[in-house]
């Protein structure tokens, strides 16, 4: 259904807020609300969501042209038109320096009233949809939350990017602690729901009896403890996105709601005989196999495909070992501040141990050990003896060939370095130095942290 605008007449006189009114609501496509005075319009516009305000421009008080500039202050991308019975050159003028997007005289004819009222709608939901594509090409272009550099990173970056304004169900699969949510949170930040709720809950965490009644919401006297009116999640996240994490941990009767609802668009809160529509859409995310648990007789097989329409599987941080000193450059930045600003950096010993550990709780993991060797470091590195669990225990190392990736690691950044040192800083030097394009010599600084500009020489 296509929104209906919320616009707000404002005038002193009963006859003209009548008239006006009646111009605007026979058009059938405005909900039009009316103020007697410029103190009462903006008492409403602070608790109503509008679109478009109408003003007289002589009122007592506070009058057209000062609603205009107090309106601006709350809201500057709401759209203003005054309507006076003086018109001139100074009075348009006025308008325009206060904010008003346009202004009529009186007496008001109907089709020219609506012709301006539609322009200035049109702006204002041009205006909105540049900003919403302005945020959402921020988010696209940065996903600050999802860190690294790796194929495997690449690839799940590009994944979601994708699906993110395809607005179909999403099952997201990840061991524990690789960050199952920051994907949930990705896809809602790149949609168009993006200024709308996240909702997330977790279905493991929650008793079967509250978890239904917490998704679907419920009436008065729906069971015992049911004293008041409940929305559930899925009104709280009507027009954004609701995350249903460890979804496998749902009850049998949880769902067959779920199967409802995303088969009818609809949700009934418990208690009740009436169906509410809802527009939320719904990602989901697990650490078990669903396909497994489908063939066991543990989670509904027609459940299964209604959601599984995109899976999403994050790679475990062993697979992409490459990615972890960029995931600890990372960690050390946004912890500096309140864990330890004197922390810089860490050295090459510390770094081989961390790449030479099978990291088996993933980023959360990685992330809880950089914090510890923070508060523990008492230099502007991080060294060997800084590194351990919480607990004290040591990392036990992994029995693959990450000693072989770091050396490489190693070798690279030792390499670049001292190309960029030589060079003063000069990518295209470096490159012809290197027998490579300029383009592939920024992707290696990339994944090894390194930045041209600091080599070069200051002026």
């Amino acid at each position: 259904m296509e929104e209906k605008y919320r616009l707000l007449v404002v005038d002193d006189d009963p006859g003209t807020l009548t008239v006006l009114g009646g111009i605007l609501e026979a058009r059938g496509e405005y909900d039009t609300l009316r103020a007697s005075s410029g103190r009462e319009a903006l008492e409403i516009l602070r608790r109503e969501n509008l679109h478009l305000v109408l003003t007289d421009l002589v009122m007592p008080s506070i009058d057209g042209l000062e609603l205009t500039k107090k309106i601006k202050e709350i809201d500057p991308n709401l759209g203003v038109i005054i309507v006076t019975a003086y018109a001139s050159i100074e009075t348009a003028v006025q308008a325009m320096r206060a904010g008003a997007s346009d202004y009529i005289t009186k007496p008001v004819i109907p089709e020219e009233l609506l012709l301006k009222v539609q322009r200035v709608l049109d702006q204002f939901k041009l205006k909105r949809e540049v900003g919403s594509l302005r945020k959402r090409l921020a988010r696209w272009a940065t996903l600050p939350d999802m860190v690294g550099q790796s194929k495997e990173m690449q690839r799940l970056t590009n994944l979601v990017r994708l699906v993110a304004d395809r607005n179909v169900p999403v099952v997201i699969i990840g061991e524990s602690g690789t960050g199952k949510e920051l994907v949930a949170k990705a896809i809602h930040a790149l949609s168009h729901r993006a200024g709308n709720a996240f909702v997330p809950i977790n279905c493991a965490g929650i008793p079967d009896n509250l978890l239904e009644s917490e998704l679907f919401g419920y009436v008065k006297g729906a069971f015992t403890d049911a004293v008041s009116f409940k929305r559930g999640l899925f009104e709280e996240a009507d027009g954004g996105t609701l995350f249903l994490d460890e979804i496998s941990c749902a009850s049998a009767a949880v769902q067959m709601k779920l199967l409802r609802v995303l088969q009818d668009g609809e949700i009934r809160r418990l208690g009740s005989t009436t169906n509410i529509p809802t527009n939320a859409r719904i990602l989901v995310a697990t650490n078990i196999d669903l396909k497994k648990q489908v063939k066991k007789g543990l989670f509904r097989e027609d459940l299964f495909y209604r959601l599984n329409v995109v899976e999403i599987r994050i790679p475990p941080l062993r697979d992409r070992i490459e990615d972890i000193p960029i995931l600890v450059d990372h960690f050390i930045r946004i912890h500096a501040d309140h864990t330890n600003p004197a922390v810089r950096g860490i050295s090459e010993e510390a770094l081989a141990k961390l790449m030479n550990h099978s990291w088996p709780g993933n980023v959360r993991e990685i992330e809880n050990v950089i914090q510890r060797a923070m508060v523990l470091c008492r230099t502007d590195e991080i060294s060997v003896r800084d590194i351990a669990h919480p607990g004290g225990e040591e990392l036990e190392p992994e029995d693959n060939i990450r000693p072989l990736e770091f050396a490489l690691y190693s070798f690279r950044k030792s390499y670049f370095q001292e190309s960029l040192k030589r060079w003063k800083g000069n990518v295209k030097r470096v490159a012809e130095e290197a027998g490579v394009s300029r383009k592939n010599v920024y992707e290696h600084l990339k994944k090894l942290n390194l930045n041209p500009e600091t080599f070069r020489e200051k002026r």
